[in-house]
């Protein structure tokens, strides 16, 4: 059963408010049949429905499918991209470490179907909507795995590496939709806001509020579920809906956003 998490978050420079709904990690596979992927479709679009009329804005934060996925899992996909469009009049796609792992002429077909159905798919691109900027960061597949397959002295995530991929930060506010969360001090100092991250799977196993296990095979990951701020930025991590877990159920986050004169920060409630 997939839950509705609430956030309330101020972000300076804004004005007036939003409402966007983040979604994460859902893992569509192969490994997934059909019928299960269309009720987890069901469960997010019931979601939705009960919120319609009032988003602004829905952010997919990557790893919508797995990388064991086939034709019939991109269907899936594209289909729950579409429902979504339904209930929201804009949706923004960021990939994660998972959509990477394709070859690319398979990623940029999936991401031509999604454009396709009028999603706007943010791979290292910024666009602007409702006077806030909204970028889109895809990291190279080393922060999240070395070529030979393992997880040791991965590629660290700092500031050169962000402005690398999406250039310098663009005029504030500004919403970075960022896969992993690993990298929060480089999105802060690269100039975001507001960072929306998955990846995680809030640890996988949660005792109270601490994860357990990251999928770079560490214990106890700083970053796993809700609420972080840093500096004038704040990071909001789903814990995602796909995967196995425990004591750690599949979630949705509503956020409603509301802006203040830049010099007063901003802050989560």
């Amino acid at each position: 059963m997939i839950t509705l998490r609430h956030e309330k978050i101020i972000v300076a420079g804004m004005s007036g408010s939003l409402r966007i709904l983040h979604v994460s990690d859902v893992h569509f596979s192969k490994r997934t049949s059909h019928e299960n992927n269309m009720q987890v479709t069901g469960e997010i679009l019931d979601i939705c429905k009960a919120h319609s009329g009032m988003l602004d804005a829905i952010c997919v934060t990557g790893d919508l499918i797995s990388r064991e996925s086939g034709a019939e899992t991109f269907s899936d996909a594209v289909a729950l991209m579409q429902g979504l469009k339904a209930y929201s009049p804009k949706v923004f796609y960021s990939m994660g470490n998972h959509e990477m792992d394709y070859s690319q002429k398979m990623r940029f077909a999936f991401l031509r179907h999604l454009s396709r159905k009028e999603i706007t798919v943010l791979d290292n691109a910024v666009v602007c909507y409702e006077g806030v900027h909204f970028a889109g960061l895809t990291l190279p597949q080393t922060v999240y795995k070395n070529p030979d397959g393992n997880y040791s002295d991965l590629r660290n995530i700092d500031r050169k590496l962000v402005t690398k991929c999406l250039g310098t930060c663009p005029e504030k506010p500004c919403i970075l939709l960022a896969h992993s969360p690993i990298g929060f001090e480089a999105y802060q100092e690269w100039g975001a806001d507001l960072v929306l991250s998955g990846h995680v799977h809030g640890g996988i196993v949660r005792f109270g509020e601490v994860g357990l296990f990251s999928p770079e095979r560490k214990f106890f990951p700083k970053y796993t579920k809700g609420i972080y701020m840093q500096k004038g930025c704040t990071m909001q991590v789903s814990a995602g809906i796909g995967k196995l877990r425990f004591c750690n159920p599949s979630e949705l986050i509503l956020m409603e956003l509301y802006g203040i004169p830049r010099e007063e920060g901003i802050y989560a409630t």
